[in-house]
């Protein structure tokens, strides 16, 4: 110890100062005094260097400094140099004082330009004297100054420098967590922990910090650049402002109470906070802090400082716009509300597009986004929710609903197609008259101009229709059933004769399954026409077939065709069969000379008759229709038949029941409301086998045209192979479609009728962007641009972020989402999850897309779909164009990638 009393005489006799009183702490407002030339490249630090972006800032600050233009990244740092970093980092080096009294103990050598910083440091309790000149009598062969600093050294001075001298108090007793901690020093523990907790260094691994380790000049200009978010300092050219706007040559800046801009040249660096590489002007997001640093008006370096956006948002509807105030008046949370807007204020209706603000109507439900950083906030942005829509247009019928009311139209100016709900005074107007009966009177196919006023329709004026009516009293139709004739109730009954299209639906009350072959005589019809003139729909309105079930037959006269028969509640009907008369067993159709043989005592049967006339006779040994009633006791159940009949019938026993997916099943697994069929005995009084009819949603894997097979997959995730040979395939409308219709991604609904699938029908699904919201309805743009209002209904429901909503207000504008049906025809809204990334690559081959990871447990890899769709400010645009360090937002469904934007 003599050499230590020797250096504090000498300094005691030489200096006036004290090193072991008068410590100040460390503040965060001295301003860095340094006036020599700021260093804006280095030739040894290439562009895309790892540690760019933190020594060209700490360069600008004036905190690093290199050599003839040189910085030296890979080279160890040694102590003195740190502890210079560190006295420029806390904004403390104007009070470095330059003196050659300074006298240090022998064994503690420092080259003469840093010996103030390290007595400076002494002072500011960066070091602790004791220590160091212990450290440096115990390596008498190595200059401390000179000595290369090691992890565990420059963790502690960071530490220390930053004020966190609390945290590592409280840390010092937590273990390490890397595998190397035994290796660590006595008093680093708690430094370490509080450096790593704090985001400033990290290990070489995942699993090893290497305490004794040497840091390069890069890595600590990195770990430095980091702790200014724990430590900021008010640097000469410096300062923070929100992003407001921005261009590819220019910022838009909020800064010092008052916008101001600012030209970028090609030499300014600009970054974010969550990436080490560069990033374009297009990548900074508006609204947030950025940092600054630049040369008078020149900005030299710009980061984003965070993803949060100094903004708030308000919904509510609009009351009034004045445009000579810039403001608009909107109730909101039961108050009206002055919002002011500028020239800068991006105004969007639904679908994204932008709009004049003067276009704002009353009652417009708007979402607005106001900055939170000025005294009087100005709108950044006016998004329309859903307006009231008042317009006319022209365009072509594809759905009418009479129920709604509501119909929806096919534009065609843009293409788009749009449902619109009916005023219930709606007037449909044709040839300069109002037809009765309102949406009714309408074709799907119709060429038609509408009104439309506060979101109704109020008038639709037929300009070329696809089917119009006449009426008139049946005469016959041709032998091959392609050609008409009736007599004309206008005028003087004159007979007219009209050609039959391929497909005529013909209605008579009572009567099911109604072929041109069931009118009579003296009928009187209305006839549907098309735009060729042709009958596409027939109905009887004077005339209705009353229809027994369950009848009993009691005796057959053959040469007279006369049947009597006995109905369940025991009335007596006498019949004539004619040459009209249809017959059928189990929906096979039979002749009347066969059917002689079945007209026997007893036998039961459904019969439609008109007058004494009969219509249809069915021989039943099946029942299809709704189980009102099951009772397990008396093993009997009753069924309400489609035609309005119902029959209730015993089972031989109640095990004999057949359901998709549960084997063995019996009567007690029917529930009433259950659509069922029944198989009868030959007696036709007992079901010999009840089948269940259930549905399955299913997705399709894959279509055999030439196997006729169809392959899907449940959602349960088991696959199944149909044979499609015998099979019935509809759409949602009900038209009938092939195999060939079908392909590999639909989603479908199997039909069962006990263990088989009895028809397929495809199931329509939406799939896109939410462009506006009501309560009772949603419009969504999908990928090919064309947007679709979607009626919700009754009993529909939102799938968002793991819970299931009844209400459209968790649905936001934006939010990606696909709407379907589900199996009991209830809409379903799926909002697909938003993940923000930087993008790193794509493998074409394998489908997996990697992006880059913030942490070692982040997920970085997803996988994408033929169906993946790749999206940029509402358009689609190939996977191709993405590179790496692009900012997306990944929105998954089922782990599997439906949108990618690019922002």
């Amino acid at each position: 110890m003599p050499q230590q009393k020797k250096w504090v005489k000498a300094v005691s006799s030489i200096m006036v100062f004290s090193l072991l009183t008068g410590f100040s702490a460390v503040g965060s407002t001295f301003a860095h005094a340094d006036a020599s030339p700021i260093i804006t490249k280095f030739s040894d630090v290439p562009a895309g260097h790892w540690a760019e972006k933190h020594i060209a800032k700490l360069s600008m600050q004036g905190i690093i400094k290199g050599t003839n233009g040189k910085f030296n990244p890979a080279d160890n740092i040694s102590q003195q140099e740190a502890i210079a970093l560190a006295i420029r980092f806390i904004g403390k080096e104007q009070n470095v004082k330059a003196d050659d009294a300074i006298v240090f103990p022998e064994s503690f050598d420092v080259s003469t330009y840093f010996k103030p910083y390290v007595v400076l440091a002494f002072q500011l309790g960066l070091l602790d004297q004791a220590e160091e000149f212990k450290q440096a009598e115990a390596n008498p062969g190595t200059e401390w100054g000179l000595k290369k600093a090691s992890r565990e050294w420059i963790t502690k001075l960071i530490v220390k420098a930053i004020e966190k001298q609390k945290v590592a108090d409280e840390l010092s007793s937590s273990p390490v967590t890397f595998k190397d901690a035994s290796k660590i020093d006595d008093g680093y523990t708690g430094y370490i922990n509080a450096a790593v907790s704090l985001g400033l260094i990290k290990g070489i691994t995942a699993d090893t910090f290497d305490p004794r380790g040497l840091i390069t000049r890069a890595s600590i200009a990195t770990i430095f650049s980091r702790a200014e978010a724990q430590f900021p300092v008010n640097y000469t050219g410096q300062y923070t402002a929100i992003l407001t706007g921005a261009n590819e040559s220019t910022l838009n800046l909020f800064a010092n109470d008052k916008d101001t801009s600012v030209a970028l040249s090609p030499d300014t660096y600009v970054y974010r906070f969550d990436s080490e590489k560069p990033a374009t002007v297009s990548q900074l997001t508006p609204n947030t802090k950025l940092l600054v640093i630049a040369d008078g008006t020149k900005p030299l370096y710009v980061e984003q400082l965070d993803d949060k956006a100094q903004v708030s948002t308000l919904t509510g509807s609009v009351q009034r716009v004045s445009s000579s105030e810039n403001k608009i008046w909107i109730w909101a949370n039961e108050d009206m509300i002055p919002i002011t807007y500028s020239n800068a204020t991006q105004v969007t209706d639904g679908s994204g597009n932008v709009v004049s603000v003067t276009s704002l109507g009353a009652d417009s439900q708007v979402e607005i986004t106001q900055d939170t950083y000025r005294a009087k906030p100005i709108a950044v942005s006016i998004k329309v929710k859903s307006a009231p829509i008042n317009k006319t247009g022209q365009g072509t019928i594809s759905a009418i609903d009479t129920t709604q009311p509501a119909i929806t139209v096919k534009d065609s100016v843009a293409g788009t197609t749009s449902m619109y709900q009916a005023s219930p005074q709606v007037d449909v107007v044709w040839q300069g008259q109002i037809l009765d009966g309102g949406l009714s009177a309408l074709r799907v196919g119709d060429v038609v101009s509408y009104e439309v006023k506060n979101s109704l329709i109020t008038k639709v004026t037929i300009q070329k229709t696809s089917a119009k009516l006449v009426r008139g009293e049946f005469y016959t139709v041709s032998s091959d059933g392609k050609l008409i004739s009736y007599l004309s109730t206008s005028g003087a009954g004159k007979p007219e004769s009209k050609f039959v299209s391929p497909v005529v639906d013909v209605t008579i009350d009572g009567l099911t399954g109604t072929t041109l072959k069931d009118l009579v005589k003296g009928d009187v019809i209305d006839i549907t026409l098309n735009d060729q003139d042709q009958v596409v729909a027939i109905k009887a309105i004077n005339r209705k077939v009353e229809v027994l079930g369950g009848a009993t037959v009691v005796s057959y006269d053959a040469d007279l065709k006369a049947l009597l028969l006995k109905s369940s509640e025991g009335a007596l009907v006498s019949v004539y069969l004619t040459a009209d008369t249809r017959f059928e067993t189990n929906g096979n159709p039979i002749t009347l000379s066969a059917v002689a043989s079945l007209l026997v005592k007893n036998k039961k049967l459904t019969i439609g008759y008109t007058n004494d006339q009969a219509v249809f006779i069915q021989f039943v040994y099946k029942y299809s229709g709704i189980a009102a009633a099951v009772n397990t006791n008396s093993k009997q159940i009753t069924i309400a038949q489609s035609n309005g009949l119902t029959v209730t019938l015993p089972m031989d026993t109640i095990s004999s029941v057949e359901m998709n997916g549960k084997s063995p099943a019996t009567l007690a697994d029917i529930k009433a409301g259950d659509t069922v069929t029944a198989v009868l005995n030959a007696n036709q009084d007992k079901i010999v086998l009840l089948q269940l009819h259930t549905v399955k949603q299913a997705t399709i894997t894959a279509v055999d045209t030439t196997a006729k097979k169809l392959s899907v997959r449940t959602s349960d995730g088991l696959g199944y192979d149909i044979s499609a040979a015998s099979l019935d395939f509809v759409n949602e409308n009900g038209d009938k479609l092939t195999l060939a219709s079908f392909k590999s991604g639909q989603t479908v609904n199997l039909n069962y009728v006990g263990t088989t699938v009895a028809y397929v029908k495809l199931v329509n699904v939406t799939t896109g962007r939410v462009t506006a919201v009501s309560s009772d309805h949603i419009s969504v743009i999908d990928y090919n641009g064309i947007t679709s209002d979607v009626q919700l209904g009754t009993g529909f429901s939102v799938l968002k972020n793991g819970t299931t909503s009844s209400s459209s207000t968790v649905l936001a504008v934006g939010d990606r989402v696909d709407v379907k049906k589900n199996i009991q025809d209830s809409v379903i809204v799926t909002v697909y999850s938003g993940v923000s990334k930087n993008f790193w690559k794509y493998n074409a081959v394998t489908g997996e897309l990697a992006v880059k990871r913030v942490n070692l447990t982040d997920a970085y890899t997803y996988m994408a779909t033929a169906s993946t769709k790749v999206t940029q400010a509402g358009s689609v645009i190939p996977i191709s164009s993405l590179v790496d360090g692009d900012s997306i937002v990944i929105y998954l469904y089922q782990n599997s990638i439906i949108e990618i934007e690019k922002l």
